[in-house]
């Protein structure tokens, strides 16, 4: 069983049946069991630990655990990101301490069953976020140009994703773009833009559609790229993401 909970820039998971393949993305990944310790490779590292942030594109696969697991997979760019970044400090992840988890599961135990629309979500997250230490801070996106192309995708409604339309819309070269992106948020364009695709893909799944319909609507070539691309970037196959799964959509993404 896989509870989902859709955000403008995140998605929280929950399940007890995690056992995804080695995969890296573009996500800022926040991770704890909700009973227990868990298992996790990191860039070559074995891990044992109740809970972990674990930056953008730091290569990992989590085990299966046998108990409840939350994750928190979020947009690199968002204010979101940022804070957890901060506890970082640039380095690949960050392991909580056992007191830290013990208060996050208490606060589970009391207010998990009760997120039942988008209010009670965000009064729970917000107090998660302040057990986790994390305070918020805005993200360091300074030129312009990158702070709408993001606003620009957020806003999309079609299907077309290409770099040389958004560099056509912004008045830049394909090359110039995706330098500025980079320079600005740490990520690659190209990595953003099929994230990006794939929530998308992921929002119209459970709104109703096929994987079939969904794939074309987000700008993918296939049913089967998207199946390829979700397997890669999340460790499962769309197919496995909707599979005995409930999703609360918890804000707008259009």
């Amino acid at each position: 069983m896989m509870n989902l909970y859709g955000a403008e820039h995140h998605l929280m998971v929950v399940s007890d049946s995690i056992d995804a393949e080695e995969h890296r993305h573009s996500f800022v990944q926040v991770t704890f069991s909700l009973t227990d310790e868990f298992d996790i490779e990191l860039e070559g590292l074995s891990l044992r630990c109740p809970g972990i942030i674990i930056n953008s594109n730091a290569v990992h696969r989590l085990k299966e655990a046998g108990h409840p697991l939350m994750l928190l997979l979020i947009d690199s760019t968002s204010e979101m990101a940022a804070s957890f970044k901060r506890v970082l400090e640039g380095q690949q992840f960050h392991m909580f301490p056992h007191e830290v988890m013990r208060s996050i599961r208490a606060l589970v135990q009391e207010q998990y069953a009760g997120i039942k629309d988008p209010d009670s979500y965000h009064s729970f997250l917000g107090q998660l976020m302040r057990l986790l230490g994390v305070e918020q801070v805005k993200p360091t996106i300074v030129d312009p140009r990158i702070r709408e192309l993001i606003q620009l995708l957020k806003d999309c409604t079609g299907s077309e994703h290409s770099v040389s339309q958004f560099a056509w819309q912004l008045g830049l070269s394909n090359s110039r773009l995706s330098h500025l992106f980079k320079e600005n948020t740490g990520i690659s364009l190209s990595g953003y833009m099929v994230l990006h695709k794939l929530q998308k893909a992921v929002y119209l799944i459970f709104a109703g559609l096929s994987i079939t319909d969904a794939a074309m609507a987000a700008g993918f070539d296939s049913p089967s790229h998207l199946a390829a691309t979700s397997k890669q970037l999340l460790g499962m196959t769309a197919k496995d993401i909707r599979k005995d799964s409930v999703f609360l959509k918890v804000s707008s993404l259009h």
